[in-house]
């Protein structure tokens, strides 16, 4: 009798093993089966981000989001996609999630920071970096990084 294989065991461990390919072809099998699987759908954005396609990870993990809630990986998942793709409108309310259910790290917070620098958004990044400092008082670079900030925004246009 021939064994069924168990094609999202099979994608978490070829994803374990970086064969991110592999890995969401076997996903995308199981997928097929359990489309409204919201921990399935959240582990195939996770392999889609490692393959560099943020926007159809995005769309799987907002899927997984409506399915789950806001499971603090589903979040910190999505946060991580929509950083990758800038897009600092859709990321900056699920900072607010992140910081609710406790995984808002110093970290995300200044790469978020940083594309809205790269927006020349100062006011928007000086907050963020006020909030790093906030979680992790060690940063010892923002102190002068936050002075340049201010004083750019006092500046006149």
């Amino acid at each position: 009798m021939p064994t069924q294989v168990n094609h999202y065991e099979a994608a978490l461990q070829l994803a374990d093993q970086g064969q991110y390919q592999q890995a969401y072809n076997s996903i995308a099998l199981h997928l097929e089966q359990a489309p409204d699987d919201g921990e399935v759908l959240n582990d195939t954005g996770v392999i889609l981000h490692c393959l560099n396609r943020s926007r159809e990870s995005i769309a799987h993990l907002t899927r997984a989001r409506e399915i789950s809630g806001d499971q603090p990986d589903i979040i910190w998942n999505l946060v991580e996609a929509y950083l990758t793709e800038a897009n600092i409108e859709a990321a900056r309310p699920l900072l607010q999630v992140m910081e609710a259910n406790g995984t808002i790290s110093f970290d995300v917070l200044n790469r978020a920071a940083n594309i809205l620098l790269n927006e020349e958004r100062l006011s928007e990044a000086k907050e963020l970096l006020e909030w790093s400092l906030r979680l992790c008082p060690e940063q010892e670079i923002l102190e002068p990084m936050l002075k340049i900030i201010e004083s750019k925004i006092q500046q006149p246009s």
